[in-house]
């Protein structure tokens, strides 16, 4: 049996362009699980693929959106890079003001760049949100401690423990 050439070309053009739409599928779709259990660049990678592919844009996935950006905010802030960290979770609580979550990391993100005010007012808002959120209790306690507040830290501290007994155990 003969194949003319340029007719093999053209199908063997057409089954790998045919494959890389599907891996493409395939990594967008992967996109959103990497940019969660990912970490570092990887994730940070992951979730601006993500937040690009304009799949999260309707407003039924607002709270998707929102935890791929206030997970990229994570890892930026692992990083050191602060403000990049504070302008995905300030992007996250514009599309969903009622997710503790992203106060409490944006709270993380203003306490590492010394900034206790804007920390602690993140922290009320993921506790108002969220009253029993242990790690935000805990980093507002933190916060209070470093502003020099050493009795509202002790108690929220004492509260949060409460909540999650072993909340703190790597970091003292």
């Amino acid at each position: 049996m003969q194949f003319q050439t340029g007719k093999l070309i053209a199908v063997i053009a057409l089954v790998v362009l045919t494959g890389l739409g599907v891996c493409r599928g395939a990594a967008a779709a992967d996109d959103r699980e990497t940019c969660k259990t990912a970490t570092g660049d990887a994730a940070i990678e992951a979730c601006t693929r993500a937040i690009a592919s304009k799949k999260y844009k309707a407003r039924r996935q607002r709270k998707t959106l929102s935890l791929l950006y206030t997970n990229r905010g994570v890892e930026y802030a692992k990083k050191k890079e602060f403000d990049k960290a504070i302008a995905d979770h300030d992007k996250a609580i514009k599309l969903d003001a009622k997710d503790a979550l992203a106060y409490n990391n944006r709270g993380n993100a203003y306490a590492a760049k010394g900034d206790y005010a804007k920390a602690i007012a993140d922290y009320d808002m993921a506790v108002k949100l969220n009253g029993k959120f242990a790690e935000a209790l805990y980093n507002r306690g933190i916060a209070k401690r470093a502003k020099g507040d050493w009795v509202a830290g002790d108690a929220d501290i004492a509260e949060a423990k409460q909540l999650q007994p072993n909340i703190g155990a790597s970091a003292n």
